[in-house]
């Protein structure tokens, strides 16, 4: 949660210069990857639901 109440804003919209509320906070470093990294602050991104879609879309 802290990281929504730091970023509130999608940080995939803001690389393209749009303002978008962030809904999800997204390990970059999936879980089943390195468990690890569930709380490394820089392996977090706030993102939006739709960019969340898609970055997990591209995986499937």
């Amino acid at each position: 949660m802290t990281k929504l109440v730091n970023q509130p804003l999608c940080e995939e919209c803001l690389k393209n210069k749009n303002v978008t509320q962030g809904q999800i906070v997204h390990h970059i470093i999936e879980l089943k990857e390195d468990w690890e990294q569930r709380v490394n602050q820089k392996n977090l991104e706030t993102i939006c639901r739709e960019c969340h879609n898609k970055h997990h879309k591209k995986k499937w």
